[in-house]
């Protein structure tokens, strides 16, 4: 009726098993919120990453449109004082960078500030809102 367990048959006890998922919970506990604070991080990064550069080529379009003395080298937006975000950006600059509303940060993390001489700099917001 019931089969005889041989002592070289392999296998898992339930008790075996049972601490094994007990033990993947406790390090799932611990290691989820570590990553999911990474995730965030990393996207308040790549936000501030892509403003410095996009103020870059802004700085860079200007001083070259000043140096060759073109007035139609850079958008008058470029050039006049303004905070940027994705909100105000107009397609003259996309077209003129090769971006795309998409490449400009997210203003809760990081913005672009232009002078008026057209020297733009980025202002970023460490209070994250996640």
């Amino acid at each position: 009726m019931f089969k005889k367990l041989e002592k070289n048959e392999k296998g898992f006890t339930l008790v075996e098993l049972v601490v094994v998922i007990a033990i993947l919970a406790i390090l799932a506990v611990l290691l989820v919120p570590k990553i999911m604070g990474n995730v965030d991080e990393a996207k308040a990064s790549r936000h501030t990453a892509n403003a410095r550069t996009i103020a870059s080529e802004i700085s860079t379009k200007n001083a070259l449109s000043a140096r060759t003395g073109s007035g139609g080298g850079a958008p008058t937006l470029l050039i006049g004082e303004g905070t940027y975000d994705n909100s105000n950006v107009g397609d003259a600059i996309l077209d003129h960078l090769d971006r795309t509303k998409d490449d400009f940060p997210d203003p809760n993390y990081a913005q672009i500030v232009v002078d008026s001489q057209g020297n733009a700099s980025v202002v970023v917001h460490h209070n994250y809102s996640y």
